[in-house]
C-alpha cells in the first residue's frame, strides 16, 4: 500500500490542467482581441515599428496560444503517464458517490465569465487578467477545483466518493476522483491511484 502515499500530480501537471480549464476563456479572449484590432492585421514589414505594433495589438494572443498548447500537451502527457501506472493502483469498493460534472457550469460562470466581461482590452486589463489568473491558480491547486474542469469533463467523469479498502476494512474514506468512466455506481469495485491530497484517478 505504499503507492497510496505517492503524489503523481506535479506542479507542471497541475498548471497544465488549470490552463486547460481556462481554454474556453483563452479562445474567446483571442477572438475578442483580434476583432478589436483587426485594422492592424496586415503585413507591415519587419521594421521595428511594425514589430512593436504587432506585439502591442496581438502579442497577448500568442501568450494565450502558448498557454493553450502547454495545457493540451501537458494534460495529454499527464494522463498517458497515469494509464501506465495502472499496475500500481489499489482496489476499493464504492459506498456512495456524487457526481461533480454539473459543477463545471458554475465554474465557468464564476471564474471564466468575469475575466471575459471586460471592455476594450488594454495594458491595465492584461495586467488584471494575469494577476487574477495567478490567484485563481493558487486557489485551484490547493482545493477541489482541480476536478472541476469543463474541458476535462468532456472526456472524463468527475466524482466525490466514499469508499472502503478491502473486505475486512469497514472504515469509509472520502476522496475526489477523476475517471474515464462516465458512470460509476454504488457498490462498484474500482482501482484507484493517488494524484495529490484526497485526489485520485480511477480505472
Amino acid at each position: 500500500m505504499t503507492n497510496k502515499s505517492q503524489h503523481l500530480l506535479k506542479k507542471g501537471s497541475l498548471f497544465a490542467m488549470f490552463c486547460l480549464s481556462y481554454f474556453p476563456l483563452f479562445l474567446l479572449l483571442s477572438i475578442k482581441i483580434y476583432i478589436e484590432n483587426e485594422k492592424y492585421a496586415h503585413f507591415g514589414g519587419f521594421n521595428q515599428d511594425a514589430i512593436l505594433t504587432f506585439l502591442k495589438h496581438f502579442g497577448f494572443i500568442y501568450v494565450l496560444l502558448f498557454l493553450s498548447l502547454f495545457a493540451f500537451i501537458g494534460t495529454y502527457l499527464t494522463f498517458k503517464k497515469l494509464n501506465s501506472k495502472r499496475p500500481n493502483a489499489f482496489p476499493v469498493k464504492v459506498n456512495s458517490i456524487k457526481s461533480k460534472n454539473d459543477e463545471a457550469l458554475s465554474y465557468l460562470a464564476t471564474y471564466v465569465i468575469p475575466l471575459l466581461a471586460q471592455g476594450i482590452l488594454g495594458l491595465y486589463e492584461y495586467a488584471t487578467f494575469l494577476i487574477l489568473f495567478l490567484i485563481y491558480y493558487k486557489l485551484y491547486s490547493t482545493s477541489s477545483l482541480i476536478v472541476i474542469n469543463p474541458v476535462l469533463n468532456m472526456k472524463y467523469g468527475l466524482y466525490e466518493l466514499d469508499y472502503t479498502i478491502g473486505i475486512e476494512n469497514k472504515i469509509s474514506k472520502n476522496a475526489l476522483v477523476i475517471s474515464n468512466q462516465k458512470w460509476i455506481e454504488e457498490g462498484e469495485d474500482l482501482l484507484i491511484i493517488k494524484l495529490s491530497h484526497r485526489l485520485y484517478f480511477a480505472y
